[in-house]
């Protein structure tokens, strides 16, 4: 069986017209990423895209600002090598490079954001801490970086990097509404505000800054009825945010900042609130530079896991990190030395109580864990035009003992437009707190009654990968792109896939472990052999004149389990994805934005044999300065009214034909 949607030639038919009308098209203005951009995330220091030895986009505010976003998981899915997981309309997840949201390290600010362990399923959590409008740039690392930031990164990185503190006061206000055409599905509006300037000049600052935005509910007749009964449409979404921040220079090259965060995050009646704050301080001196910072997270999930229950959990994160960069100018290298002490907590009365119905249940409500990390860098400046950085992380975990996560990276300027880049890496990723906890367990099957049950396991072991990629990056001035090649493979993937509520089968599993007192099976996380994926990511922009400028990329990914005697396509993986995108900018006022989404065939559910067919959308956008302060936006997302609903639980909606406007003031 396969889900229908409509051929992406006539979906991209609006947009070729637009084309051929204007003769070209254009989706980066000259705000967008050159190889000049300076990113922090691809190594221990500020470097150019050129330079870093990583494989990085960078997603600019300007950009940002071109239509409205709720979710930044919808926004990251235009970048080169990143899809999205989008199972039973849930707010998607982030994929790099065939690699599950799981394997993507969440950063906000350099500081490390996962909600796993209090949402254990579902988590769409850890995108939408931060209001769009806060955003300077949004920088993504494709391929592994365990060896700077250990466990989570082996898929990649995506730093949230927010606006600094400036030496004058500035503010923003914004706001967006939007409108559906189908009167049936929800509306969405977004607000957000920010201050932030010198309480004493040159000594100290402050940020303050707060967004809200709620998406409605579609009606319970979006969808029409399926081979399985009606589906439910897009749920409620609802997300509240408010930071602080505080920046002292006691005296010169001495920085001591302090930062808080509130937020409530509302979906489909799942509420996660997150409390945050750190102190950190970076110090400059003469022979080199250092940061420490100590983070503490605290996530509450009010609701639970479990649809039709309420079974509340805190999970709590201490860490301390720091690094010192030590330039050695005689020998031609940049050292990096650091480390990292993290302790996690969770306290969970319903799921981390042993088994139901046994003499200890309900008992031990806790579980912690610590870990410890040391990783050094060193970047070999070999000639001018050829750099080779070496590094290695060790992660000391207190359940699975020591891990390495060694790395090297060569960077060659061929030319001074032409750039060749090459990586290998090994990394690894320790069982969440729940995952590797037989004292922990969680309803499964689809029913908290006559289903299974599922629990960690003391058995499991870290998974491992190894990762290579080569590339080529070309800056013209006025065009640029590249093409890069990767290649992963993971050892011992987690995995509880294997499960089954028939009594009578379920012994034959191998994860299987027994049954509750009621009679229900119980299966445990297990380590599976193999996953692969490999592919191609190229990107293109070309200024064409002043008013013109264009942007496309291209993905081509092949993700599969290959433990087995036949290898598995992963599903939610499109093997061909595609962005066009066009800017037009007449005069200092007017700017209009024309972008193409292709996502091509994937698979919903490999069991079943069901793919949803490959669609396309078109958005079209326009923006008016009105003055130094004020800015108007409208537009239509989805101009072609594509994609049809879903009729099966595991697939999911694309969002019909609605309609924007935002204001936008600055000051």
């Amino acid at each position: 069986m396969s889900v229908r949607i409509s051929h992406p030639p006539l979906l991209l038919r609006p947009l070729a017209t637009l084309l051929c009308g204007f003769c070209t098209l254009p989706a980066l203005a000259a705000d967008d990423q050159t190889l000049d951009t300076v990113v922090v995330t691809a190594s221990s220091t500020e470097q150019t895209l050129r330079d870093a030895p990583a494989s990085i986009s960078v997603i600019t505010s300007e950009e940002i600002a071109k239509r409205p976003v709720q979710e930044l998981a919808e926004l990251l899915g235009t970048v080169e090598g990143v899809t999205l997981s989008r199972n039973g309309n849930l707010v998607p997840g982030v994929q790099i490079r065939g690699l599950g949201q799981a394997y993507t390290l969440m950063l906000i600010d350099g500081k490390r954001v996962n909600s796993s362990n209090a949402v254990f399923r579902g988590n769409d959590y850890d995108t939408g801490w931060v209001p769009a409008s806060e955003i300077e740039r949004i920088e993504v690392v494709r391929g592994p970086m365990s060896s700077l930031y250990g466990s989570d990164a082996i898929g990649g990185v995506v730093n949230i990097i927010t606006r600094k503190i400036g030496k004058t006061w500035r503010g923003s206000v914004k706001a967006d509404a939007v409108v559906q055409e189908d009167a049936d599905a929800g509306n969405a509006f977004i607000t957000s505000a920010s201050v932030s300037g010198p309480l004493i000049a040159d000594v100290l600052g402050l940020r303050l800054s707060g967004g809200y935005d709620k998406r409605e509910a579609d009606d319970s007749n979006i969808n029409d009825p399926g081979i399985n009964g009606t589906q439910s449409g897009f749920p409620k979404v609802e997300n509240r945010q408010f930071s602080g921040a505080l920046n002292w220079r006691p005296v010169d090259g001495h920085e001591v900042g302090l930062t808080y965060d509130r937020n409530r995050r509302n979906h489909d009646g799942f509420i996660l609130e997150r409390e945050a704050s750190s102190l950190s301080h970076s110090g400059r001196y003469g022979f080199g530079t250092s940061d420490i910072t100590f983070n503490y997270d605290e996530t509450r999930n009010q609701t639970g896991t479990v649809t039709g229950q309420k079974n509340p959990n805190k999970a709590t994160s201490l860490s301390l990190d720091g690094k010192l960069v030590l330039p050695w100018e005689a020998a031609s290298q940049l050292l990096t030395l650091g480390g990292e002490l993290r302790r996690e907590n969770l306290r969970d009365r319903a799921n981390l109580a042993g088994l139901p119905g046994t003499a200890g249940y309900g008992t031990d409500p806790e579980a912690e864990v610590s870990q410890y990390a040391l990783f050094i860098e060193d970047e070999f400046t070999l000639r001018d035009d050829l750099k080779l950085t070496l590094g290695n992380r060790f992660d000391h975990h207190e359940n699975f003992g020591g891990h390495n996560s060694p790395r090297a990276y060569v960077v060659y300027h061929a030319t001074e437009s032409v750039s060749f880049k090459a990586g290998w890496a090994r990394a690894f990723r320790a069982p969440t707190l729940l995952q590797g906890s037989p004292n922990w367990g969680s309803v499964s099957c689809g029913s908290a009654v006559t289903g299974c049950y599922i629990i960690g396991s003391e058995d499991i072991k870290p998974e491992t990968s190894t990762s290579k990629e080569l590339g080529v990056q070309f800056d013209f001035g006025k065009v640029g792109g590249g093409i890069t090649l990767f290649h992963n493979k993971i050892k011992d993937m987690i995995d509880i896939t294997n499960r089954t509520s028939n009594v009578a089968l379920a012994p034959t599993y191998a994860n299987f472990v027994g049954y509750l007192p009621d009679g229900r099976p119980i299966f445990a996380y297990q380590n599976i052999n193999s996953v692969t994926t490999k592919g191609v990511e190229t990107s293109f922009r070309a200024e064409l004149s002043p008013q013109w400028s264009m942007r496309a990329n291209y993905t081509y990914t092949d993700a599969k389990n290959t433990s087995g005697v036949r290898d598995i396509p992963m599903v939610y993986r499109p093997r061909h994805s595609a962005n066009l995108g066009a800017d037009w900018k007449p005069d200092d006022n007017w700017s209009l934005n024309a972008t193409a989404r292709y996502s091509g065939s994937q698979y919903i559910s490999v069991s079943n044999n069901l793919k949803k067919s490959a669609y396309g959308v078109v958005d079209l956008s326009a923006a008016y300065r009105i003055n130094k302060m004020l800015t108007v936006r409208a537009g239509v997302l989805n101009l072609g009214d594509e994609g049809e609903n879903r009729d099966v639980s595991t697939d999911f909606n694309e969002e019909g034909r609605r309609y924007f406007v935002s204001l936008a003031a600055d000051f």
